[in-house]
C-alpha cells in the first residue's frame, strides 16, 4: 500500500504588530500616538502590504493587536480617510483606495522635486464644500451678496510629505453648477481648466501675494498643525476676459525645504 501524502500544515498566522514592524514609526517626543500609527499604516499601505481595494484589519484588531487604545485608531484611520487614502464603507470596514488622483497641472502647488527639473505629486481631497456668506478678501473681489460665495477646501498632499490647505472662492451666480459637481470628480480637477471648459472662461491673469498669518483652525486640522500654527499664506486672484475676478484662492503652505515656483501669468 503506497504511503499516504501528507497533508501540509496550514501556515501560521502572522499578528498585526510583526507584520507592521517594518514600517514601525519610532516615537518621537512631541509627535501624537494617533499620528504615529497613522504614519506606520500609511508607510505599510504604500509598501504593498495592503493592495488598493484590499480591507484593512478592523479597528477593533488593531486595537486588540497592536499598542494602541481604541480611540488612536480610530483617529488615526480618520486621518487616513481626509487624505483620501482610505475610505470607508458603512456595513463593511475600511478598504485601502483605489486609484489616487494627482492634481492636473498645478499653478499653485508646484515644489520643485529632486531632480530639479519637475514638481512633486501633489494629490488634493475636498473636505468641504458650501455657500458662504462669510466676508473676507475675496467679498469686494467677487461681488459678494449674502451668501453667493462657493467655498470649496480642499487637503493637498504633497507626495506624502506634507500638506497644503486651499480655499477656493467663486460667485456662485456665475458658477453654482460647481455645488452640484460629485466631489470624486473635484478632488484632483484643476478648477481653472473647468472653468475654461464647462463656463468658457479662460484665465488670462493670475495675481499672487505672500503674507504671514496665524493659520485658521480648519487649516490646521487638514495640515495636522498644532492650532494656532503661523505661516505663510499665498492669495491669488484669477481673471477671465470681461469678467474682471473669476476666482479668490487662500493656500496655507507649511514650513519645509523644498523650492516653491511662484509666478504671475498673463495671456494664458
Amino acid at each position: 500500500m503506497p504511503p499516504r501524502a501528507s497533508t501540509p500544515s496550514p501556515r501560521p498566522q502572522v499578528d498585526l504588530a510583526t507584520a507592521l514592524a517594518p514600517w514601525r514609526v519610532h516615537r518621537v517626543a512631541g509627535v501624537a500616538k494617533y499620528a504615529e500609527l497613522r504614519n506606520t499604516l500609511l508607510a505599510a499601505i504604500q509598501s504593498g502590504l495592503w493592495k488598493p481595494g484590499k480591507r484593512l484589519p478592523t479597528e477593533q484588531q488593531l486595537a486588540r493587536e497592536l499598542p494602541y487604545s481604541l480611540g488612536t485608531v480610530q483617529r488615526a484611520l480618520r486621518e487616513l480617510v481626509e487624505d483620501g487614502l482610505v475610505v470607508r464603507v458603512q456595513g463593511q470596514g475600511s478598504f485601502v483606495a483605489k486609484g489616487r488622483k494627482a492634481l492636473e497641472a498645478p499653478w499653485h502647488c508646484r515644489y520643485v522635486d529632486d531632480t530639479g527639473q519637475g514638481y512633486l505629486p501633489v494629490y488634493p481631497h475636498v473636505v468641504l464644500r458650501k455657500r458662504t456668506s462669510q466676508r473676507g478678501p475675496w467679498s469686494a473681489l467677487l461681488d459678494q451678496r449674502g451668501d453667493n460665495i462657493v467655498r470649496i477646501d480642499r487637503t493637498m498632499n504633497v507626495d506624502d510629505r506634507f500638506i497644503v490647505y486651499s480655499q477656493f472662492f467663486l460667485n456662485a451666480d456665475l458658477f453654482g453648477a460647481m455645488l452640484d459637481k460629485p466631489l470624486q470628480e473635484l478632488d484632483a480637477a484643476n478648477f481653472k481648466s473647468i472653468l475654461q471648459r464647462e463656463f468658457h472662461l479662460p484665465v488670462t491673469r493670475l495675481s499672487q501675494t505672500l503674507s504671514i498669518a496665524t493659520f485658521p483652525p480648519e487649516a490646521c486640522r487638514g495640515m495636522k498643525l498644532p492650532r494656532g500654527t503661523t505661516g505663510t499664506v499665498l492669495e491669488a486672484t484669477a481673471s477671465a476676459g470681461r469678467v474682471r475676478n473669476v476666482y479668490f484662492q487662500q493656500l496655507y503652505l507649511p514650513a519645509t525645504d523644498r523650492r516653491l515656483v511662484i509666478s504671475d501669468v498673463v495671456g494664458e
